[in-house]
């Protein structure tokens, strides 16, 4: 039976949005929801927190007044999702995080606000791989979703000191009007080389490049 870790700090993809991310919201909006479509054959979000808030034109400063967490019905049992974190709000459940969804959870509900921050509290990797097990916890199954006839990986797992840790994290973060986005691999089997895992991450990789995400 195959077998994985998960590790507190993992394989790291980062990127500053393109240049027209500068432009305004919604070309903030916009960039999330591209990196989301180049990521989506690797990682999907399947639970979303955005912050958001008051964002000053000339000085980019900013103060969020606004938490917003959005999840899918779809997340199996056995994922740390609200138990995970401490005063957590209520998610707003929906049947998928379809780009409707997405766009519709990320405008704005006052013209002089912005984006703050995007973060995937529960994300789906495609794996290869049948049946894997967490080598610590070689009795747990792992949360698993069937999407577009292949086999996803849902995490992070419900168990103590695996809270925290997807598959594979996504964050976004503004910097003085640029998003800056971290793609992490927490899970082992997108670390090994030649494995179709890993391999499809580091084509998703090269996608954010070739589409003008760029590298510091």
């Amino acid at each position: 039976m195959p077998t994985f870790s998960i590790f507190d700090r993992g394989l790291c993809v980062e990127r500053r949005s393109p240049d027209h991310a500068l432009d305004d919201v919604a070309a903030r909006r916009d960039t999330v929801l591209q990196a989301l479509e180049i990521l989506r054959p690797v990682v999907r979000p399947l639970a979303i927190e955005i912050t958001m808030g008051s964002l000053d034109p000339e000085t980019f400063a900013s103060d969020f007044e606004l938490i917003r967490r959005v999840a899918s019905r779809t997340i199996p049992a056995g994922v740390a999702h609200q138990s995970a974190f401490a005063e957590s709000p209520e998610a707003e459940l929906v049947d998928s995080l379809t780009p409707d969804v997405v766009l519709e959870a990320l405008t704005p509900a006052e013209s002089d606000w912005d984006i703050h921050s995007v973060r995937a509290l529960v994300t789906a990797a495609r794996t290869e791989v049948a049946n894997p097990r967490i080598d610590r916890m070689p009795s747990l199954e792992v949360p698993t979703l069937e999407m577009d006839g292949e086999r996803w990986l849902v995490g992070p797992v419900d168990e103590p000191g695996y809270r925290l840790q997807p598959p594979i994290s996504l964050r976004w973060q503004q910097e003085r009007g640029e998003l800056r986005l971290s793609v992490e691999a927490f899970w082992s089997l997108w670390w090994q080389l030649g494995s179709a895992e890993h391999t499809a991450l580091r084509e998703a990789e090269r996608a954010l490049d070739e589409s003008g995400f760029q590298v510091d």
